[in-house]
């Protein structure tokens, strides 16, 4: 009874902690594109991270534009079913989220774009509740978010290896 009892709470435990709930990622053929803003569109760049959400904003700007826009011309759109979030939702006290770029355009319009993620599970360190779609970004404009498949965007904003390019505002 006692082993039993011990698979059970052992199975609710991995049911609870949303382990086996990995995202679905299917490449969409023929999906609807989303045109993306050109050089000339876009009128700053800055990335928000760290427990403060501290601004940074690229040392050569017109540089990190033009990097920023190839690779977004080599993006596939994919199509992502995560884990529903978890419930009671999962509340910081600070920024813990990854590395977030910011497109500012010339309409005013703002575009996000950070990697794809989901939280879950229970612990007290908070990156241990962010799980990563591997090589995807999430891409938002207005309400609405999307998904491409950009492995070296990807790994630019997950890995921090902006930092080089970017100082503090």
């Amino acid at each position: 009874m006692s082993k039993l009892l011990f698979i059970f709470s052992l199975m609710l435990s991995l049911l609870l902690t949303g382990y086996g709930q990995l995202p679905h990622v299917v490449a969409k053929k023929g999906a609807q594109w989303v045109p993306f803003p050109k050089t000339k569109d876009i009128q700053h760049v800055y990335v928000v991270y760290g427990l403060a959400a501290r601004s940074y904003s690229p040392k050569k700007q017109s540089k990190t534009i033009a990097q920023i826009e190839n690779w977004l011309t080599k993006t596939q759109p994919v199509s992502i079913q995560l884990p529903p979030p978890p419930n009671p939702p999962i509340i910081t006290n600070a920024n813990t989220n990854p590395a977030k770029l910011v497109l500012q355009l010339s309409s005013k319009q703002q575009i996000l774009i950070s990697p794809a993620y989901y939280m879950s599970g229970h612990s007290q360190e908070p990156k241990a509740l962010y799980h990563f779609v591997s090589g995807v970004i999430s891409y938002q404009i207005k309400n609405k978010t999307l998904y491409f498949k950009e492995k070296d965007l990807y790994n630019w904003l997950k890995n921090n290896q902006w930092k080089d390019e970017f100082s503090t505002n």
